[in-house]
């Protein structure tokens, strides 16, 4: 949960930096739905594959998504069987225990949906290829029975966080890019403003808005972020407000 709090602000304060100095954030796209106790965090390349991490007080519910390989392609889901809900995937999370169905239902919820195939019918099936469950001790999923699934990688860089750090997930393999020296002021206010979001409602300060903003940023754009962060309880002093 800390960890897809921090990928989440990171995302959303790093794309209304008008300087650019940290262009490849460990999302592309981040969504985010409910709170630190019960939640969803969504997050995309930007070309088709993503993963979406569920948590309730219970455990945790991952599942991915690569281009091209949904339930049908590689979880066997008949087409017959396809039914727009969470039972399209239910085979990424064998032995789910009925106690993490709430994050599993909660993740299915931000999973996309299915385009028409090769006959033109638009069958609606969630889309997810690959997957995992956690609950106290116990860890189970598709992807530990077959981390080289496609999409698994997605979900693999959770294992490998740095603290709260969350890797790129690259085509050959995991990056972190807290190391980038033109990052480093964006880090540093990712890494305050999560610390204090992770107490609860929290506002940008003077210097770290001087430090984000040395210059006018697009509207368009601090207008998105303004209203992504807020779901988080993160806001900019009402005076930068353009929603």
């Amino acid at each position: 949960m800390r960890a897809a709090l921090r990928a989440y602000v990171e995302t959303h304060l790093a794309m209304v930096d008008p300087l650019e100095r940290h262009r490849f954030a460990v999302c592309f796209g981040g969504d985010w739905a409910g709170d630190l106790q019960r939640g969803t965090f969504y997050n995309d390349d930007g070309c088709g594959d993503y993963e979406v991490v569920a948590w309730t007080e219970t455990g945790v519910v991952g599942l991915a998504f690569e281009l091209g390989f949904g339930p049908i392609e590689q979880l066997g889901l008949s087409l017959d069987a396809v039914t727009g809900g969470p039972d399209d995937v239910r085979g990424a999370v064998p032995g789910l225990p009925g106690e993490l169905e709430p994050a599993f239902v909660m993740a299915v919820g931000m999973l996309a949906t299915g385009e028409a195939k090769d006959d033109g019918v638009l069958y609606g099936e969630k889309l997810a290829g690959v997957g995992f469950w956690l609950y106290g001790d116990r860890v189970a999923g598709t992807l530990l029975d077959d981390p080289l699934a496609c999409g698994g990688n997605r979900l693999a860089a959770w294992g490998l966080l740095r603290g709260d750090h969350l890797p790129l997930a690259c085509s050959d393999g995991f990056e972190f890019r807290t190391d980038q020296p033109s990052a480093a002021p964006i880090h540093a206010i990712v890494d305050a403003v999560t610390a204090r979001a992770l107490a609860g409602p929290t506002e940008l300060s003077t210097d770290e808005l001087a430090t984000l903003l040395p210059a006018r940023p697009n509207p368009e754009t601090l207008a998105f972020a303004q209203q992504m962060l807020r779901k988080v309880g993160i806001t900019l002093p009402s005076s930068l407000d353009m929603t």
